[in-house]
C-alpha cells in the first residue's frame, strides 16, 4: 500500500517539473547551460514517475484494475507533457474538502473539472509558446499569446486571431479541442443540474 509521504513527494515533483517544463515559455532565450539542467530535472522527475508505475503494476495481484484507476499516473510516463497532471491529486482532495465542509458533491465535482481545465489550458499554453515561438510566420511569439490561444480554443469560443502554423502546434491544437468540448459539457450539465435542482427545492 502506498504511503501518504511517498503521494505528497511525488506531488511535489509534479510541480518541481511543471516549474522546469513551463521555465523555456516565460524566458527566451535560456541559455544551453540552462537548458541542460531543466531537461537533467525534467528527466529525474520522469524517471521517479516511472520506478512509481513500474513499482504499482509489479506489485499488484490485479494489473487490469490497477490500469483503470491509476491513468493519469500512467499517462505522465507515456507522454511528457502530461507529467503535470501528477497535479490533479491537489484538485481531487481539494474537491472533497470542499464537499465534506460546505457545498456538496455537486459543486464539488464542477469544481474539480473547472481546475482541471484550467491546468490543462495552462499546459498547452506553455507548449505551443515553445513549439511556435521561434516559427517566422507564427503570431504565437509570448505566453502571454500562447495563453489568450489556449483559452479561447479550450473553451471553444476560437477567436481565430492566434492560430498554430506547425505540424506539432496543430496536434496540440486537435487534443485541446477534444479535450475542451468534454470539459466544456461537463461543467455546462453540471451547472445546469445545479439549478435544477434548486428550482426543486424551492417547489412547495
Amino acid at each position: 500500500m502506498r504511503s501518504k509521504w511517498w503521494d505528497e513527494f511525488l506531488t511535489i515533483l509534479a510541480v518541481i517539473y511543471l516549474i522546469a517544463f513551463s521555465y523555456p515559455a516565460f524566458v527566451d532565450p535560456v541559455s544551453a547551460q540552462v537548458q541542460a539542467y531543466l531537461d537533467a530535472t525534467q528527466w529525474i522527475v520522469w524517471g521517479i514517475f516511472a520506478i512509481d508505475v513500474v513499482a504499482g503494476l509489479t506489485t499488484t495481484t490485479d494489473r487490469k484494475q490497477y490500469v483503470k484507476t491509476h491513468p493519469l499516473e500512467i499517462l505522465s510516463v507515456a507522454l511528457p507533457v502530461l507529467r503535470p497532471l501528477r497535479l490533479l491529486r491537489l484538485i481531487t482532495i481539494g474537491g472533497l474538502v470542499i464537499q465534506k465542509v460546505a457545498v456538496g458533491r455537486q459543486f464539488a465535482i464542477t469544481l474539480k473539472v473547472f481546475l482541471f481545465s484550467i491546468l490543462v489550458a495552462y499546459i498547452a499554453a506553455v507548449q505551443i509558446t515553445i513549439t511556435e515561438r521561434a516559427v517566422a510566420n507564427s503570431n504565437i511569439k509570448s505566453f502571454g499569446d500562447g495563453l489568450w490561444w489556449a483559452f479561447t480554443t479550450v473553451t471553444t469560443v476560437g477567436y481565430g486571431d492566434k492560430f498554430p502554423t506547425t505540424s506539432e502546434g496543430r496536434v496540440l491544437a486537435v487534443a485541446l479541442m477534444l479535450v475542451g468540448i468534454s470539459l466544456m459539457g461537463v461543467i455546462t450539465a453540471s451547472v445546469a443540474a445545479w439549478f435544477v435542482k434548486m428550482s426543486q427545492n424551492e417547489q412547495p
